[in-house]
């Protein structure tokens, strides 16, 4: 009966989704042509990525470092990184897999297992230099593995890998520790994480410096009562300089941390996405936000948005779950000025009621984006447009590496473009925005590639196919599609009126189709067969052919073209194809057929070749 019960609230979900929100699917499929990428000489399941501030891409692989600047396109290089020759006795594994490339300490540093026994070199010019860190095993784990986490920020290096102890056994439970930097180098308490699943770490900075604070976001065990999920989205928050308890056997431990259960969904359909992907930090015009990308039990996925004035506010004012103790003088969480320690009382209710009891609701209770798409991993860029207003973009990128651009607006979220970039077939591993000059650079285990969130191309068939895109990046300007980006601070753009419609006469292609009529047109010798073809770009609009005021086709969004034949022509007239979208109608093509004085039939093969030959040209 409850098989039953989920079957039947799945359906109607998909059914409320697919009836009510045709927004969720891209409008348009651009396959970019001439983008900026270069292919790995052999696939790396297990690649690591560093982009430094001159567009150069590092990858760290199975004993290689690749090297590739996108700003010149040139200078590709590989260096080979192997297993130090004397930790490979007697052992079945001997290789060094890249699992850490990044600048630390002010270098380029590249860390690898180093056949069970983790390092990290130094990169000088085309050379590296071991570094002696005694912490490099908490930089790379001992085998390539999925589940960690390194945070670093200044000269503060913090990881979620195991040390080992002094005989050698690796510690079982997993903490967050600070590995380098201002002292105390603190860690969370051997039962703060319960099994968890990284996901990322973050650092926010207020103008207050003693109050910054550190994000991390992992999935972990449920033991409450509360829910019936076995695993649960958490996030946790830390004083990033505290300097811990005065309470002597946890004198090293962080006293601050406290966590709380993240929700993403809608608390009025009761619709929810409760396994975390991937995460994003907006720091905007419009304000500073966390982007959680998640996922349900049927891989669909949801985005929820969350203001990190609300989780500070939360971390503040909800009650611990499970305590009683109300009267504490200085509240568990709390960051206290430089060189002042957490009072014992404090930090033990901290360490004993860990959790919220409430939880954390996205901003307005919803997401702000859903699709029956399995999504991997989400970077958000921010852009005034022609309007003056910001917008904020979400771009999506599946399994595969194709990405959905997605445009938040006043009305809700509109997928606008899907962009398919990669010619080799691979498994996403990496995205990461470059927000200065809005590039996205994406790598899979096979290729690496890097699009300009400005690029227009798509939309530059005609005026109202680039305003109806909805793309805030983009703009007509003097006949094209064009980068507003491209014209930033010239008067072409304060000129720009919104309100000024496309002339969709001029736009639409006007073709002559001749018959072969000697006079009447009810003659038997004056019908002929038509095909005509109107391309169909826009998942979001609806394609019709006319006749005059008579509707002759309606043809679906899923069609590739709309189709139109004409078995009969019986009098002279005009077929326009139409589109509607947003609430607008224009001519895409239009036929006009009139009679010709020349016993002259158009074959339906060769009128087809014409038709195809002219949406080509355009």
């Amino acid at each position: 009966m409850k098989l039953f019960i989920l079957i039947i609230l799945n359906l109607s979900v998909l059914l409320s989704i697919s009836f009510a929100n045709i927004r969720m699917y891209p409008r348009l499929t651009y396959h970019v042509k001439d983008n900026k990428s270069f292919p790995l000489p052999k696939e790396e399941v297990s690649a690591v990525f560093y982009v430094s501030e001159d567009h150069s891409l590092y990858i760290g692989g199975e004993e290689i470092l690749y090297y590739f600047n996108f700003k010149t396109m040139k200078n590709y290089k590989n260096y080979t990184i192997k297993a130090e020759s004397n930790n490979c006795l007697q052992k079945l594994y001997c290789k060094n897999d890249v699992t850490f490339v990044g600048q630390l300490l002010g270098k380029l540093t590249v860390c690898g297992t180093n056949a069970y026994n983790p390092s990290c070199w130094d990169m000088d010019g085309e050379k590296f230099k071991k570094l002696p860190y005694s912490w490099a095993e908490q930089l790379a784990p001992q085998t390539p593995v999925d589940n960690y986490n390194i945070l670093i920020t200044g000269d503060q290096v913090y990881s979620t890998l195991s040390r080992k102890t002094n005989n050698g056994a690796s510690v079982m439970k997993t903490v967050f520790r600070k590995l380098h930097g201002d002292t105390p180098l603190l860690y969370t308490g051997d039962t703060f994480l319960r099994r968890p699943e990284f996901v990322k770490s973050l650092v926010v900075e207020k103008k207050d410096n003693i109050q910054n604070k550190i994000l991390l976001f992992f999935t972990e065990d449920s033991t409450e009562t509360r829910t019936e999920q076995k695993r649960l989205p958490m996030v946790a928050q830390l004083c990033k300089d505290e300097t811990g308890s005065v309470k002597a056997n946890t004198r090293y431990v962080f006293s601050t941390a406290l966590k709380s259960r993240m929700i993403c969904g809608n608390q009025l359909t009761g619709q929810y996405y409760p396994h975390l992907q991937d995460i994003f930090f907006l720091q905007g015009k419009t304000g500073n936000v966390i982007y959680g990308l998640f996922k349900n039990a049927w891989n669909h996925s949801g985005v929820c948005s969350y203001e990190v004035e609300d989780i500070e506010i939360l971390f503040k004012t909800s009650s611990l779950f499970g305590s009683s103790n109300k009267d504490l003088k200085i509240r568990p969480g709390t960051c206290l000025p430089s060189g002042k320690m957490t009072p014992e009382e404090t930090s033990e209710e901290a360490s004993s009621y860990p959790e919220l009891t409430e939880w954390l609701w996205p901003s307005q209770n919803q997401t702000c984006f859903q699709n029956l798409e399995h999504y991997r991993k989400i970077v958000v860029d921010e852009i005034t447009a022609v309007d003056q207003k910001t917008y904020r973009v979400l771009l999506l990128a599946k399994d595969d590496g194709t990405v959905h651009k997605v445009v938040e607006l006043d009305d809700g979220a509109l997928n606008i473009l899907e962009v398919k970039s990669f010619k080799l077939k691979g498994k996403l591993q990496f995205m990461e925005l470059e927000p200065k000059e809005h590039l996205l650079y994406i790598g899979t285990t096979r290729e690496i590639s890097m699009l300009s969130l400005d690029d227009c191309t798509a939309y530059n068939t005609s005026c109202t196919d680039c305003i109806q895109s909805r793309d805030p990046f983009c703009w007509w300007i003097r006949g094209k599609c064009e980068s507003i980006l491209k014209h930033n601070g010239t008067k072409i753009l304060e000129n720009l009126k919104l309100n000024d419609t496309c002339s969709y006469e001029k736009e639409s292609t006007l073709m002559y189709l001749k018959g072969n009529g000697h006079g009447s047109p009810n003659k038997e010798d004056y019908r002929t067969q038509y095909y005509l073809t109107c391309p169909t770009m826009s998942k979001h609009a609806s394609y019709m052919w006319m006749n005059g005021v008579r509707e002759m086709v309606k043809c679906k969004t899923s069609d590739d073209i709309c189709e139109l034949i004409i078995d009969e022509v019986t009098s002279p007239g005009e077929y326009k194809c139409m589109a509607k979208e947003m609430d607008t109608e224009h001519v895409i093509l239009q036929y006009t057929f009139q009679e010709s004085n020349t016993a002259m039939k158009i074959p339906c093969f060769w009128l087809l070749v014409l038709t195809i030959q002219i949406l080509m040209i355009m």
